[in-house]
């Protein structure tokens, strides 16, 4: 016993100060603890400002770091990452970063953890959609990349957008594991909802929590921010009414044969909105369809639906609202479709023969000579950032980045 209270001793030492108890050479003294690294985050070397060009945010799911990269160096043909920076709130346990937002201002950035990592060691962590823990959203400084602040949230946030006045931060999450433990003890499709978070970016603190419906990913807001569009795994898009009281929640069904929230038809993912007229068009993984909810009358029309060779992924509009770049998966192409007149046969650039697996994301670069992709990978090696001429339509230029690459952003120079 006298052994195992001198142990005990040690290891409350740090925390309580001295035991008081000798041994054969005096007072027990308690070893300095060592650790592996100088440091648990190394402190990374300061980083050159952002050119007018700009600066890519690259979140790598399952590494949790950040790639950087400068547009200003695109045309060089050694171009590649300036820095892979990390990112978290523990530094030995896998988080998942998943999605970004870019202040307005470009002062901040905000990335969403997950806590859903396969293989991530002892946790309660587990694949996209069944962790147990709860996430956060971090705020990070774009110049130093510190963390400036954090708030918790629910298990398994999905995606994180920021409204357009940069005051508020709309967090989702798509938590698969609820569905099943719902139906596992024979509950309803209305205990199976997951809640929206609504926060302050300033404060990093919670305004609203509101249950939209089970497993929303994808938010993303109406023209004018009075309304939350959000993609819902039930075959549903949730619309949350932002100036009501208690934000009341509208769903609509994709189409006419849906399934259940345990059975999905359509699997609904992602968004994009028209930055002209405002219209919704819904990703549906299962469906392989691209579904078109009408912004004024709020309900889908399906003489509008595009209908793909894969999963449809998050896409981009150009600024005029004429053409929108929708990737999609196991063909790993990016299909060109025209929002007026969605019944022709979209075009399309291929990915895969440049080294694309599992396309995720689709960004146009600010003058919109470029697409920029970002494709997973097969989540054991490095994922790939592909260039796109859109001119002419074909890969120009591929980028090594991270493990599990899930989004791309913009960070702006600052005036």
């Amino acid at each position: 016993m006298r052994v195992r209270a001198r142990w005990l001793c040690v290891l409350a030492a740090g925390l309580l100060g001295a035991c008081g108890e000798t041994d054969a050479d005096g007072p027990l003294q308690v070893p300095e603890l060592e650790y592996g690294v100088d440091a648990p985050w190394p402190v990374s070397a300061p980083l050159p400002p952002v050119g007018p060009a700009g600066r890519l945010i690259i979140t790598n799911n399952l590494e949790d770091t950040l790639s950087l990269l400068d547009l200003d160096g695109m045309a060089s043909p050694t171009w590649g990452e300036l820095a892979r920076v990390p990112v978290g709130l523990n530094p030995v346990e896998l988080e998942g970063p998943h999605h970004t937002a870019v202040s307005p201002d470009n002062d901040f950035y905000y990335v969403g953890i997950s806590n859903y990592v396969p293989g991530s060691g002892s946790g309660p962590h587990g694949t996209h959609g069944s962790g147990k823990a709860d996430g956060y959203c971090l705020k990070l400084d774009a110049a130093t990349h510190a963390l400036v602040g954090s708030v918790r949230v629910d298990p398994n946030p999905g995606d994180v957008f920021l409204s357009a006045d940069g005051r508020t931060l709309y967090q989702t999450h798509f938590d698969l594991l609820k569905i099943a433990e719902v139906a596992r003890r024979g509950g309803t499709e209305a205990e199976m909802n997951s809640r929206m978070a609504i926060l302050d970016a300033r404060t990093m603190t919670r305004t609203a929590m509101v249950p939209v419906c089970p497993a929303p990913h994808a938010v993303r807001l109406s023209l004018d921010g009075r309304r939350a569009y959000v993609a819902c795994w039930s075959d549903e898009v949730a619309i949350v009414d932002l100036e009501g009281a208690d934000h009341p929640v509208r769903r609509v069904k994709v189409a006419e044969n849906v399934g259940t929230a345990v059975h999905p038809i359509h699997q609904p993912y992602a968004l994009a909105v028209s930055p002209t007229t405002g219209a919704v068009w819904v990703s549906s993984l299962a469906s392989r369809a691209v579904q078109y909810l009408d912004p004024v009358t709020l309900t889908m029309d399906p003489q509008r639906t595009v209908w793909l060779p894969g999963a449809p992924m998050f896409g981009a509009f150009t600024s005029d609202g004429r053409t929108l770049y929708m990737p999609y998966q196991s063909v790993d192409s990016i299909a060109i479709i025209d929002p007026e007149h969605p019944e022709a046969v979209p075009g399309e650039i291929p990915l895969a023969s440049s080294g694309c697996l599992n396309v995720h994301q689709v960004m146009l670069t600010p003058d919109e000579r470029y697409a920029l992709a970002v494709c997973e990978g097969d989540h054991v090696e490095p994922g790939t950032l592909h260039v796109v001429s859109l001119e002419e339509r074909r890969v120009v230029k591929t980028v090594q980045v991270g493990l599990f690459p899930d989004s791309v952003a913009l960070l702006r120079s600052r005036p």
